[in-house]
């Protein structure tokens, strides 16, 4: 199949051979210079057409580097003795450029040999790590460091190199962080129904003396099972995009107190004093039910954590063209360590050691209803737990 795609090549070639050896013996030949000239550049630009499609049946790159030198010295060496013999040059000065030629034809061949042997060097290096990556060799690179197409595909095949590493990072990260969240979520439902088969089982086998009581404990138990659930489809609504609500304007202090009122029984329980501190203007567009959610996780994250006999206090006051909320506890407060993890998405909700326990619902639940009012939340630096919350007065 070579063979028969080179004929024409070949084919024109030699026509322009027999036209030279005889150009200089008919006077024809001369007057038809135009002609032939214009012969020439037909045959040409046929082998213009065809080479391409020659070359690119080759499994090496020299081969064709090679191919294309020599067409190209061979066009332009049969165009100049042509041009020669045209214009009555004798036999002796024909052979003298004719040798000449062939002295270029030989310089011309051995600097493409060593231009054709780095670039193939560089191109079976790009292959090769082309084909590790392709294997899972992600520390592959080809190391090429040249300006021309093959140096831009080489570093474009490297960043792709490192943008893989990076994607294999945060795939595992992702893998751990969700196995976490799995034991985290399995550990807090595990608790409730290990209860409730207790009590369950008590009660049928007549061994519960008090069965109201056993009754109550067992509601408590469901309760939290259900908060549990609640909590995980709101967070998968959170981090789906479907989480919709109604804009109204609202007081967040008048939404702290609320939620001071709602977690004041729990607050006694522990021995723990509410206060809520408000400035003029806390008035922003928010989602009522949403951001009560917000303050109440927070206050409830806050006096589970702080010690006896203290105070949760809530601060809100403008700020910034909006209103800043912040929640103080004088608990041991977050490990510096994991404040980052805390709102960083999934992982928040992966990290149970990080206030003492827990599937951190709750605080992946607060940033998460943050985002959708274009808040934010960060922790402070201070004693015990600090953490704090911004929201904007208008959309």
């Amino acid at each position: 199949m070579r063979a028969l795609a080179l004929a024409p090549v070949a084919v024109g070639l030699a026509g322009t051979v027999l036209i030279l050896a005889f150009a200089g013996e008919f006077p024809l030949a001369q007057r038809m210079g135009p002609a032939i000239l214009l012969g020439v550049a037909v045959i040409t630009s046929a082998a213009g057409v065809l080479l391409p499609r020659v070359i690119a049946r080759f499994d090496s790159l020299r081969h064709e580097i090679l191919i294309v030198s020599l067409a190209a010295m061979l066009t332009a060496g049969a165009t100049i003795a042509l041009s020669a013999a045209l214009m009555m040059v004798s036999s002796a000065q024909l052979g003298v450029l004719l040798i000449v030629s062939l002295v270029g034809a030989a310089f011309g061949i051995l600097l493409e040999y060593a231009v054709g042997r780095e670039l193939a060097a560089d191109v079976r290096r790009l292959r090769a790590t082309a084909g590790r990556l392709a294997r899972g060799e992600l520390d592959a690179r080809s190391g090429i460091e040249r300006s021309d197409e093959i140096g831009q595909a080489a570093r474009a095949l490297d960043t792709m190199a490192a943008r893989l590493v990076s994607l294999e990072a945060a795939r595992t990260d992702a893998h751990s962080t969700r196995q976490a969240f799995l034991a985290a979520v399995a550990h807090d439902l595990r608790s409730p129904l290990t209860a409730l088969r207790a009590a369950l089982e008590a009660i049928e086998d007549g061994l519960a003396p008090d069965p109201a009581r056993y009754f109550s404990a067992m509601r408590a138990d469901m309760e939290a099972i259900r908060r549990l659930v609640d909590d995980l489809y709101l967070l998968a609504r959170i981090e789906g995009g479907g989480l919709e609500f109604e804009w109204v304007v609202a007081d967040l202090s008048e939404l702290a107190d609320e939620a001071v009122e709602a977690l004041a029984p729990v607050a006694v329980q522990k021995r723990v004093r509410l206060r809520v501190r408000a400035a003029d203007g806390t008035m922003a567009l928010v989602g009522t039910s949403e951001m009560s959610r917000v303050m109440r996780n927070l206050l409830d994250n806050a006096i589970r954590h702080a010690p006896e006999d203290s105070e949760v206090l809530v601060d809100l006051a403008q700020a910034d063209g909006g209103v800043v909320v912040r929640v103080h506890d004088e608990g041991k407060g977050f490990d510096p360590n994991v404040r980052t993890l805390l709102l960083g998405g999934a992982a928040a909700i992966a990290r149970p050691a990080a206030r003492g326990g827990g599937a951190g619902l709750g605080l992946a639940i607060v940033r998460g209803l943050l985002e959708a009012h274009d808040g934010r939340i960060w922790f402070e630096e201070g004693g015990g737990g600090r953490v704090a919350f911004w929201v904007p007065a208008r959309r």
